[in-house]
């Protein structure tokens, strides 16, 4: 398989290479330099080509001399069907990893989705394939979806490379093969109720576990005759658990502001009859926009089911037992987040952008203050970019690196 896979790579690399010699071809090429944690150097092209079906692209990636990715993409529909498709290779070890199918397409005001990918055994977690049959519908405001897991689930897979920590993220996750139907997944959004409300459900079921969880909610419930507060109930039960997830927010249409606290049902497992003991403030976060600048406060309370993630992953808070479920990051020593984002035009084109999160913790010399995260990148036209990553704790600086990009 990786000598066949290595041959498909190599006889794609040369076709883009004769289209990119014929003209027509669009990329992007991008180097990195970080200095801190430790010294490495990242580059990747990304070429593309347009034809009359589609566009298929190129995605290269080095490290400190080190091929990790080698990727190939197409999109692009033909008929009433629409299709996207990736085929990921590590070419410094010869592998084919990863390959992965979408097609959709329209029928009778139903939409249909077919997911279908394979992981290699050179894969934590492979070999593994299989695919998943998406079905949804609008009837009114009412949306009814339905996913058919059949060895796999479109919920997203992230893939690493353990040298370099890189890593290449797609849609369809593929499980053990040759199980047939591994499970379904019905939900119900939409559904109008009095007063402004509506309500949802989803119920998912596997053939490993049998019932997995049930959940119900209901949005846009009015607090104390008040249009600006509102709230978000969300119930889950399972076969040994049941939560309940309040989350009010609190409008300021005034000042473009927004305040959501994150509300959490406390309720006596003992016996028989739980009962509902009283209502926890587990997190808050508050957001106002002020023209070209998003200001934003997290701060978590619950720390021990609650977190805010990192970077990567939004800065966003998270209860940690999703986030350890679906593989998001999070940050277990700091508890509170100050966040400010602005951008504006270049003053040669392009758009410039900054992001400055301060962190707060247990720990720190001044109020507890644990990291500082800055973002800065900067256009110096419509082609040409550069990025400065820096992360500065009470220990000195953690994190450097300088990036740039050229588009064309």
């Amino acid at each position: 398989m990786r000598a066949f896979g290595f041959v498909i790579a190599a006889s794609v690399v040369s076709l883009l290479g004769i289209i990119g010699i014929a003209g027509g071809l669009q990329g992007e090429l991008e180097a990195e330099l970080s200095l801190l944690p430790y010294l490495s150097l990242d580059s990747s092209l990304e070429l593309s080509y347009g034809f009359g079906a589609g566009t298929v692209s190129s995605f290269t990636q080095f490290s400190l001399g080190t091929w990790v990715w080698q990727e190939f993409s197409g999109e692009g529909s033909f008929g009433p069907f629409s299709w996207e498709a990736h085929l990921l290779f590590g070419p410094s070890t010869v592998d084919f990893l990863y390959d992965e199918l979408i097609l959709r397409t329209s029928f009778a005001g139903l939409e249909l989705g077919l997911y279908a990918a394979q992981l290699s055994d050179a894969v934590l977690g492979g070999p593994a394939d299989g695919a998943a049959l998406m079905v949804s519908g609008e009837f009114g405001e009412m949306e009814l979806e339905s996913i058919t897991e059949l060895g796999a689930r479109p919920e997203g897979i992230e893939i690493f490379h353990a040298a370099t920590g890189l890593s290449r993220k797609y849609t369809t996750d593929p499980r053990i093969p040759g199980n047939g139907l591994t499970g379904e997944k019905v939900s119900l959004k939409g559904v109008p109720l009095c007063c402004g409300l509506s309500t949802g459900a989803e119920l998912y079921w596997t053939k490993e576990q049998g019932f997995e969880h049930l959940k119900f909610s209901l949005e846009g419930v009015g607090l104390w005759s008040c249009p600006e507060i509102t709230a978000d109930i969300e119930v889950t039960l399972k076969l040994q658990t049941k939560s309940v997830v309040i989350t009010p927010e609190v409008g300021a249409p005034g000042i473009g502001a927004c305040f959501i606290p994150y509300l959490s049902v406390i309720t006596d497992n003992k016996g028989l009859d739980p009962e509902i003991e009283g209502i926890q403030l587990s997190a808050l976060e508050w957001e106002c926009d002020l023209d070209n600048v998003r200001l934003r406060g997290l701060t978590v309370l619950d720390r021990c089911n609650w977190a805010i993630s990192t970077e990567e992953y939004g800065s966003e808070l998270v209860e940690r037992w999703r986030a350890d479920e679906e593989g998001i990051q999070y940050y277990t020593d700091y508890w509170e987040l100050l966040s400010v984002e602005a951008r504006g035009p270049g003053c040669c084109g392009g758009e410039w952008h900054a992001l400055f999160n301060t962190y707060f913790g247990e720990e720190g010399p001044l109020f507890g203050w644990g990291m500082s995260h800055l973002e800065l990148s900067v256009p110096f036209g419509e082609a040409i970019s550069a990025k400065l990553l820096l992360g500065v704790s009470a220990s000195g600086v953690e994190k450097l690196s300088l990036s740039l990009s050229l588009v064309w």
